[in-house]
C-alpha cells in the first residue's frame, strides 16, 4: 500500500512538470505544417478554440497526397452559422451562403477577415461598378466602403441598405435632417433623396442626377415660359441654378424660398449690377437710406411687382411699364401701377378722389402724365424707397445731367422746383 501511494505521488508530481521541448516538439502538430494560417494580422477568434472545431479526422492517414484526411465539421454555410448570425432577413445577398467568396477562413490582412480591400474590390468581382467613374464621386464609394450603406449578407430594405433610404440620407448629412422641422417640405425629398440625386456618382456637383435647371423642369412646368419670355433672371443661369433661391429641401417660407421675399433679393440686389449695357441699380441703398419705402414691398415682397423666373417686360416686371422717360398716356402701358392704384389718376383731369396731387381739383398727375408724351412716374418717384414722403426722388438723371426735384410739402399741397419749370405750388 505505502509502495502504491509513493508511486502516485511521484506520477502527479512528474505530469504536473512542464513538458520538455523535445518531446513537445517530436508530437506532430496542425500548426507544424499550417504555419502560414498564423501569418495574419487579423484571425478568426474560431482559431483560438482549436482547428477541431471546425475540422474533423476523416479516418484517412494525414498527409497524403490526393487523400484528405480531414474534413469540415458542418457543411457551409451551416459551419459558419454555428457562430455567426443565421440569414433571416427578407433580402438577402446572392452570395451570403457562399462565405469564402468574401471572407477568408483563418486569417487575413484586413479587417472583417476579407480577402481584398478596400470593400469595393470584392463587390467588383461581381456587380458592374461602372455606375461610379463619374466625375462626382459619393464619399464611401470614392473610398470604397460599399458596407457605409450596404449590409453585405442581408437587410430588411431594398439594395440591402443598412437603413431605410432616407434615414439612411440623412444619419450622415445631419444638416438636412435639421430642416424636417419647417413646415414646407419639397414633396420629391419627402418621397425619396433618389429623386434628385445619384447614390454612387454623378457628373453634376451635389450627386444630382441632371443639371440645373433642366432637374427641376422634370416637375416644375416652367421650361415653356423661359423659351417663350425675352427677359430672364440671370439667377437662373448662376451655379447652383434654381437653389440659388429655393431650398430643394425644406423651408420656413413659402414656395421653398431660402428666406424672406425681400430679404432673398436684396442678397443679390445690395449692389449695381451691370448685364452689357444696362445697370441695375443697388435697389438695397434705396431702401436702407429711404425714410419712405413702398409699402407694397413691406407687405408683400419682391415678387409683387417682379417675376422671378421671367418675363416679357423690362426688369422682369409682371405687367407692362414704360421704359424710359416718356410715354403715350394709355392706361395699358401703366399695368403695373394700376394694380394697386387708381387709374383715373392718369384719364381724369378733374377729380377729388383719384389721387391728392391736385391743385383743388385739377388733377397734377393727369397734367403730368397725359398726351402723347406724358412723364413716366419714375421720373418724379423713385418706385422702391426714398428719403422723400410720397417716395419723391431726389434727383433725376437726364442724361449727364443729375435734375434736382427740389420737392417741398405744405400742409395740404406743396410745391417743386425742377429743370423743367421755376417753383410751382398745389394746394387741394
Amino acid at each position: 500500500m505505502e509502495y502504491f501511494l509513493v508511486f502516485f505521488l511521484v506520477l502527479r508530481i512528474t505530469l504536473a512538470q512542464p513538458v520538455p521541448e523535445s518531446i513537445r516538439s517530436s508530437e506532430p502538430n496542425c500548426i507544424d505544417c499550417h504555419n502560414s494560417v498564423m501569418n495574419y494580422s487579423v484571425k478568426h477568434e474560431a482559431m483560438d478554440a482549436g482547428c477541431d472545431l471546425c475540422h474533423m479526422a476523416t479516418g484517412e492517414s494525414h498527409p497524403q497526397n490526393t487523400v484528405q484526411g480531414f474534413t469540415l465539421t458542418e457543411p457551409m454555410p451551416g459551419l459558419c452559422f454555428m457562430c455567426h448570425e443565421e440569414h433571416t432577413k427578407t433580402n438577402l445577398h446572392e452570395v451570403s451562403t457562399e462565405c469564402l467568396m468574401c471572407h477568408s477562413p483563418h486569417g487575413s490582412a484586413y479587417n472583417s477577415l476579407l480577402i481584398q480591400s478596400p470593400e469595393s474590390a470584392i463587390c467588383t468581382e461581381c456587380h458592374d461598378m461602372s455606375m461610379t467613374e463619374n466625375r462626382v464621386k459619393h464619399l464611401p464609394v470614392d473610398e470604397g466602403n460599399c458596407a457605409n450603406c450596404h449590409n453585405p449578407h442581408q437587410s430588411e430594405f431594398a439594395y440591402l441598405l443598412i437603413k431605410e433610404k432616407k434615414q439612411l440620407c440623412i444619419s450622415c448629412h445631419s444638416p438636412i435632417q435639421k430642416l424636417k422641422e419647417f413646415p414646407n417640405i419639397h414633396p420629391p425629398y419627402e418621397d425619396d433623396c433618389g429623386n434628385c440625386h445619384d447614390s454612387h456618382s454623378s457628373d453634376e456637383e451635389g450627386l444630382l442626377i441632371q443639371k440645373m435647371p433642366d432637374l427641376c423642369f422634370n416637375c416644375h412646368d416652367l421650361e415653356t415660359t423661359l423659351e417663350n419670355s425675352s427677359i430672364i433672371h440671370k439667377a437662373l443661369n448662376y451655379k447652383n441654378g434654381c437653389s440659388n433661391c429655393h431650398s430643394p429641401h425644406t423651408s420656413d417660407q413659402n414656395k421653398l424660398l431660402l428666406m424672406p421675399d425681400k430679404d432673398l433679393c436684396l442678397s443679390c440686389h445690395n449692389k449695381s449690377i451691370t448685364d452689357g449695357e444696362r445697370t441695375t441699380s443697388n435697389i438695397g441703398q434705396f431702401l436702407k437710406s429711404g425714410n419712405y419705402i413702398h409699402p407694397i414691398i413691406e407687405l408683400e415682397g419682391c415678387s409683387v411687382c417682379h417675376n422671378p423666373h421671367a418675363s416679357e417686360n423690362q426688369d422682369l416686371l409682371n405687367e407692362t411699364f414704360p421704359f424710359g422717360p416718356y410715354s403715350k398716356a394709355q392706361v395699358n402701358k401703366f399695368e403695373l401701377c394700376f394694380k394697386c392704384h387708381d387709374s383715373q389718376l392718369m384719364t381724369e383731369e378733374i377729380t377729388t378722389s383719384a389721387t391728392n396731387f391736385r391743385n383743388g381739383e385739377k388733377n397734377m398727375h393727369f397734367l403730368h402724365i397725359n398726351g402723347d408724351k406724358g412723364r413716366n412716374c419714375n421720373i418724379c418717384h423713385n418706385i422702391h424707397g426714398s428719403a422723400y414722403e410720397h417716395l419723391i426722388t431726389e434727383k433725376v438723371m437726364f442724361g449727364n445731367w443729375e435734375m434736382p426735384m427740389q420737392y417741398k410739402i405744405e400742409t395740404k399741397g406743396g410745391s417743386c422746383k425742377t429743370g423743367c419749370h421755376a417753383e410751382k405750388k398745389y394746394f387741394r
